[in-house]
């Protein structure tokens, strides 16, 4: 299995997962073009993409969606809820639709297969995932208020993780750019998840195997990646002592506006 973000952040929302023949692509948020720039830019073919899951139907995970779809004659994943929700219209006659996503209901794309699950997110039906091939194992999960029970238990045995860390508290409390009630639906529970709450998953439910972790969907305003990093590196080393050898090596943060690296299971 391979893995790489597209793009992270509320400009947009993309992570390409690979494995044998299969290509996937978690969420749309980047624009048909975009998508497709960023695809070459890491040496994929885009017409060797062979479906769109989406984890919700907010702008930043869905809003290349109808393009996306007609310009690569793609199926897209989705919960009932969630595909009514983007409210797409007339463009919904270009959507070749996949399977109907349910929360606990595993399903297969090729060599792929999925595992999804609730999280607390205000959004129609907001899903998280756990993919699957050849043995090896990752999670994502990108826009949740808190790390839930349920989502601390999906993400056990995962060999990589790809982890939102949207908010320092202290710069969102202060942030000019946000209104207070704002400030308060990011903080909520049904939000997004702060580096305070990203470390202490990863200090008291991580269950330690995967070796890389990946923050993601980072705020421009509101955070920075040395923040973020330093939270789940410190969370690490307080985990265990043996992980404090390896924490600066497992983290990593997702960049906002290109790709990442790939990482290979």
């Amino acid at each position: 299995m391979r893995i790489c973000t597209l793009g992270s952040g509320s400009a947009g929302n993309a992570t390409l997962v690979v494995a044998g023949e299969t290509r996937v692509l978690i969420d749309c948020g980047l624009s048909g073009r975009e998508t497709v720039k960023r695809l070459q830019a890491i040496g994929e073919d885009p017409a060797r993409l062979d479906a769109v899951v989406l984890t919700h139907e907010h702008g930043d995970h869905a809003r290349g969606l109808a393009m996306l779809a007609k310009m690569l004659e793609i199926e897209v994943y989705a919960a009932s809820k969630t595909l009514a929700a983007c409210n797409l219209g007339d463009k919904m006659q270009l959507i070749r639709r996949g399977e109907a996503l349910v929360a606990g209901q595993s399903f297969s794309i090729g060599a792929l297969t999925f595992h999804p699950f609730s999280i607390p997110h205000d959004a129609a039906d907001p899903l998280a995932f756990t993919v699957e091939a050849a043995g090896c194992r990752m999670g994502v999960a990108v826009d949740l208020g808190y790390f839930s029970a349920e989502a601390a238990a999906g993400f056990r045995g995962c060999d990589a993780l790809i982890l939102e860390a949207n908010h320092e508290i202290e710069m969102l409390k202060v942030c000019t750019y946000y209104p207070w009630a704002l400030k308060q639906r990011i903080m909520g529970r049904h939000g997004h998840t702060s580096n305070t709450e990203m470390a202490r998953f990863l200090r008291e439910d991580f269950d330690g195997k995967a070796r890389h972790i990946v923050l993601a969907h980072l705020s421009q305003n509101t955070n920075l990646p040395l923040l973020a990093r330093q939270a789940a590196v410190q969370a690490l080393e307080e985990r265990s002592p043996l992980f404090a050898a390896e924490a600066e090596k497992r983290v990593s943060v997702a960049p906002f506006n290109h790709p990442g690296d790939w990482i290979e299971l």
